[in-house]
C-alpha cells in the first residue's frame, strides 16, 4: 500500500469549507485537510477492493495514521478490516497508535473499531482485560482514557458507525455491522467501574455515550451494575441510568 498516494488522494479531495467545519470541534497537531467523511469512507472501502493493506503494510499504515486527521481516521479504518486476519497483531498495532492520539474522534474510532473488536477476536479474558483498563485508566493523557471507554461499544450489539468502518464493510459485503449479538456483559461492568468518576470531561461524555447505549440494548445489566456501585453516581451517568430502569 502506498501511504503517500492515499494522503494525496484525500488532499486533493478536501475543501478549505469542509476543514473551516471540522476546526471548530476538533483540535490536532496532525492538522485537518478538510476531507468530507463520506470521501473518507470512500477512499477506504476503494483501497480495500483495489490495493488492500496487510501485515507487511505495518510501517506504511503507521505513517498513515501520523498523517493529518483525516488519514488517521482511515489508517483506523484499514486496520480495523485487518482484525479478522490477526487480532492479536491488530491489538498490539493499535495499542501502540493509542499513544499518539491527540484527539476525541480518533480516540472514539480506535477504541471501538480496532482496540474493542480485536481484543474480542483475541480471546476476550475478563482478567487479560482487567489489567489492561486498569493501566490505561492511569494514563495521564484523556485521549487514551476516552479511547479506553469507547472500547466498550465494541461489547454492545450497535451498527458501527463513521467513515472509518467503510473497509470493513467492504470486505464483508454488509452495509450495517455490529461486533456481537448481546452486550458482553461482565466487560461491561469492569470496564464502567474503572472509569464511572474520571475527572476529565471528554473521559465522562464517553462514558455518558457507553451507558446511553447500554441502556438502549441491556437496561437490565445497566440497572444491575449500578447497584454495585458504592457511593451513588455522578449526575451526568445516573441521568443514563436512569433510563434503564423505565426499560426493565
Amino acid at each position: 500500500m502506498d501511504d503517500s498516494l492515499v494522503s494525496e488522494t484525500l488532499e486533493a479531495l478536501s475543501d478549505p469549507t469542509t476543514a473551516r467545519k471540522a476546526a471548530k470541534h476538533i483540535t490536532t497537531l496532525r492538522g485537518i485537510r478538510g476531507t468530507p467523511q463520506g470521501e473518507i469512507a470512500r477512499v477506504g472501502a476503494s483501497i480495500w477492493d483495489g490495493d488492500r493493506p496487510t501485515f507487511d503494510d505495518e510501517d506504511a499504515l503507521s505513517r498513515l495514521f501520523a498523517a493529518a486527521w483525516e488519514d488517521g481516521l482511515l489508517a483506523i479504518g484499514l486496520l480495523a478490516a485487518l482484525v479478522p486476519d490477526g487480532p492479536t497483531e491488530c491489538l498490539d498495532i493499535g495499542l501502540e497508535w493509542l499513544g499518539r492520539v491527540d484527539d476525541t474522534t480518533t480516540a472514539d474510532a480506535l477504541g471501538w473499531m480496532v482496540l474493542g473488536p480485536a481484543f474480542l477476536a483475541s480471546g476476550a479474558d475478563l482478567e487479560r482485560f482487567e489489567v489492561l483498563i486498569t493501566e490505561h485508566r492511569a494514563r495521564p493523557h484523556p485521549t487514551v482514557r476516552r479511547a479506553t471507554v469507547a472500547m466498550g461499544l465494541a461489547f454492545l450489539p450497535i451498527p458501527m458507525q463513521g467513515p472509518a468502518a467503510a473497509p470493513l464493510r467492504q470486505r464483508l459485503g454488509e452495509r450495517t455491522l455490529q461486533f456481537v449479538d448481546k452486550a458482553q456483559t461482565p466487560l461491561l461492568h469492569a470496564l464502567a467501574h474503572r472509569f464511572l468518576r474520571d475527572e476529565d470531561a471528554t473521559v465522562r461524555k464517553a462514558m455518558r455515550r457507553l451507558l446511553r447505549e447500554w441502556s438502549k440494548t441491556d437496561p437490565a445489566g445497566v440497572v444491575a451494575w449500578e447497584a454495585t456501585v458504592r457511593g451513588g453516581l455522578p449526575k451526568m451517568l445516573s441521568a443514563e441510568t436512569k433510563r434503564a430502569h423505565r426499560r426493565v
